[in-house]
């Protein structure tokens, strides 16, 4: 077929005949003869370069002339579309004009148009949106008379908000959950201005809810015109009642039990961008309902640890307590994992019928969130605690409490809980049974009235069980010497902390009887082959075990900071011995770029010297002034002959250097007694603290006969290993302190 040629095409002659209209007639209301007065000029000074894709809203500016008169105001349109391309009843009439008298302003255009999806945070999607406008101004002069229009196109363009469901929480995204038949949702809603990290609040959401299919949320991202039905009305994001960012399902719908579910919420900003984009892990909830199980209740005793419970059906915790045992209970609910909310407590004791309002100590109420101090002489007690949803489901907790008399009648007891054997000895490295035993027993003898026979409890023997809590409250004062690395000695089981972000139905925090024997006015001297997983350290779970260690800030893993679980600070490391950072001669080093460069040849102990600056240790003069080795263990050829390598089994406590590099101090009632010199002064841990009083408790006499206050000790190394006289005269000041020194 022919072309013919010189002659414009239909559409270019309707869109010259439009622009002809909107820029040849001034629509003036002058009346008189036109020319006496000559139309005023206007041009646009500021704004986007025409074509460009900018912002949603964006600042023009305009500047007006008239050569016989003055501009009086200005007028402008906004129309969708190019000037080849917009509408031209848009600017027809006068009543399409807005009138302006300033010379510039922010104008807010739609970006309605969805365009490609794109990520804008960890499991955040949202979508380009775009929009061709054209802006028109002109100029109105003080004869009515009005210019021509300038104008420019562009693109507005946005991200697209999103909403991102906050509750019934979902450790799965994308999984199925499981709710109950009236669940709250909320969310929070976020519109990307320019870009990911530039945020502000939508202007409405809108839900739906709808039954489950294996391709609803494919079907949403392909054809959301398909569902448009099924949306609510666009509510304001501030609307009253939080109903911008919450709605309760199944109080107007109708859910049924055993049925699968879809819900999903979508935001709209003020440039008329929504949420494009349905992901499961963001704005969209697959749920099933059922019988939701009851809140999970977590429940704190200050001495016993925290526990949890969901439902009716627990385990009952036990426990075996000393008479006069202060029982300090306080507990949480929380039941937003189904969506529901914990509406009441009650706790009661020895309740005998649970559906009796009249045996419970209080009646329900949200503000019941502990319960009184309270102590038991003698029997058995059961403490109850139940926790209510808005939807009448309940967890019930049982404590149960045997009461066994308190006597500390005994001076001192020796829990060997150091395991050997008696091969013949070559090099010193360790001891056997019968000289780690004789040494001891020589130790204990020096104090008044200690038994060999009776007051000497070994672990070996007892498969590495720590003693009865029964055998401790027998005596005022408890030595307890241990062994390490091999993870079953009675002490690591003992002071072993679990984080309280690690609580779970079947992990619970062990109730540490020897940290509550510690405040009950009970002394204790505690020591032991501290390097590898021993000590102090064995207080972290054996992952945990690099050092060095803040135990306020990283009980639960390795850390820069304390925004985490700061549970450390119950630890009976930290709360007992006022210990805040655990390091070792010989540790599993920290991966740290702050770690300072350690050598096992500069920081091996050569030998300890006494704290001259502690008020607590020098006022007892009798201390020795020098720890040395013993000398049969430096003798040439032992395994810890100066000549090769100094002493390894050690533990260092608040060490110098890293305390400064986290910014920390220690513990008032931290106390140091003796401080190691290294095999060489360069070394990093050089003067720090290896041994050292406790004063946590020490204002705290027993309820026993002829107690006394006083502080506690700790060595971070095994006293075999040192000078016999001085060892002696160390026991002769801490028995003293003690009240039952025989010399």
């Amino acid at each position: 077929m022919m072309r013919m040629r010189g002659y414009p095409s239909i559409a270019v002659l309707v869109c010259a005949l439009a622009l002809a209209c909107l820029f040849g007639c001034d629509e003036s209301t002058f009346i008189g003869d036109p020319a006496l007065n000559q139309a005023p000029t206007v041009r646009l000074t500021g704004g986007p370069p025409e074509g460009d894709t900018t912002s949603y809203r964006i600042k023009f500016s305009w500047m007006g002339n008239d050569p016989d008169g003055t501009v009086e105001g200005y007028e402008y349109v906004m129309c969708d579309g190019s000037p080849g391309g917009f509408d031209p009843a848009d600017t027809t009439g006068l009543g399409a004009w807005t009138k302006i008298h300033c010379t510039d302003s922010t104008f807010a255009f739609s970006a309605s148009e969805n365009g490609e999806e794109v990520n804008v945070g960890v499991g955040k999607y949202s979508s380009y949106c775009r929009r061709v406008h054209t802006f028109f101004i002109r100029a109105v002069d003080d004869k009515g008379t009005r210019s021509r229009a300038a104008y420019r196109s562009f693109t507005a363009s946005t991200l697209a908000p999103y909403a991102v469901i906050e509750s019934p929480h979902n450790a799965f995204a994308g999984r199925e959950q499981q709710l109950p038949s009236l669940v709250r949702f909320t969310w929070r809603g976020e519109d990307p201005i320019d870009d990911p990290w530039n945020v502000q609040e939508p202007e409405s959401i809108r839900y739906f809810l709808a039954t489950h299919s294996l391709s609803i949320i494919e079907d949403l991202n392909r054809n959301p015109e398909n569902f448009e039905s099924r949306w609510c009305p666009w509510i304001p994001y501030h609307a009253p009642g939080d109903s911008g960012t919450s709605t309760i399902i199944g109080d107007d719908e109708i859910v049924a039990k055993g049925f699968g579910y879809i819900f999903a919420v979508q935001a709209k900003d003020e440039a008329g961008a929504v949420t494009s984009v349905f992901d499961a892990g963001q704005n969209v909830r697959i749920f099933r309902v059922f019988n939701p199980p009851g809140p999970l209740l977590t429940v704190r005793e200050r001495n016993l640890g925290s526990y949890t419970f969901i439902g009716g059906r627990n385990r009952v915790e036990t426990f075996r307590v000393p008479g006069g045992f202060t029982l300090d209970f306080g507990w949480t609910a929380d039941a937003s994992a189904y969506g529901a909310i914990v509406s009441s407590y009650r706790y009661g004791w020895d309740v005998v019928d649970l559906s009796d309002p009249s045996e419970w100590d209080v009646l329900p109420s949200p503000l019941v969130r502990a319960a009184p101090l309270t102590s038991f002489r003698a029997g058995v007690h059961t403490l109850y605690i139940e926790a209510t949803d808005n939807m009448g489901t309940t967890t019930l907790a049982q404590f149960e409490f045997t009461i066994f008399p308190m006597k500390m009648t005994r001076n001192l007891l020796w829990v060997d809980d150091f395991y050997s054997t008696n091969f013949p000895q070559t090099s010193y490295a360790f001891p056997t049974e019968k000289e780690h035993d004789d040494f001891w027993l020589h130790v204990c003898s020096r104090a008044r009235d200690f038994d060999p026979g009776s007051d000497v409890y070994e672990t070996a023997s007892k498969s590495f069980l720590e003693p009865d809590i029964e055998i401790l409250w027998k005596y005022k004062n408890i030595i307890w010497t241990y062994s390490a690395g091999d993870d079953v000695m009675a002490w690591d089981d003992m002071v072993r902390f679990t984080p309280e972000s690690w609580i779970t139905e079947t992990r619970s925090a062990r109730f540490n009887y020897l940290a509550y024997y510690a405040s009950a006015g009970g002394h204790i001297w505690t020591e032991g082959k501290s390097d590898s997983r021993g000590g102090l350290g064995a207080v972290l779970s054996i992952t945990n075990q690099s050092f060095p260690r803040n135990l306020r800030c990283e009980i639960a893993g390795q850390s820069t900071g304390c925004e985490g679980d700061t549970s450390g600070v119950n630890s009976i490391a930290y709360r007992t011995y006022c210990v805040t950072v655990i390091d070792k001669v010989r540790p599993a080093p920290r991966i740290d770029p702050r770690m300072p460069d350690r050598r096992i040849d500069y920081d091996a102990m050569a030998h300890a010297f006494k704290d001259t600056r502690e008020p607590l240790t020098t006022g007892h003069p009798d201390l020795p002034n020098k720890l040395t080795l013993w000398s049969q263990v430096t003798k040439d050829g032992m395994f810890f002959d100066p000549k090769v390598q100094g002493f390894t089994y050690v533990e260092v406590y608040n060490p110098t250097y890293w305390m400064r590099t986290i910014n920390t101090s220690r513990q008032l009632c931290f106390s140091p007694m003796y401080r190691m010199r290294t095999r060489n002064v360069l070394s990093a841990i050089n003067g720090d603290v290896v041994a050292f009083w406790t004063t946590r408790f020490a204002g705290v006499i027993a309820d026993a006969p002829n107690a006394v206050d006083a502080p506690s000790v700790h060595f971070g190394f095994p006293l075999w290993f040192f000078n016999r006289a001085q060892v002696d005269s160390i026991a002769d000041v801490i028995f003293d302190e003690w009240a039952i020194g025989a010399y």
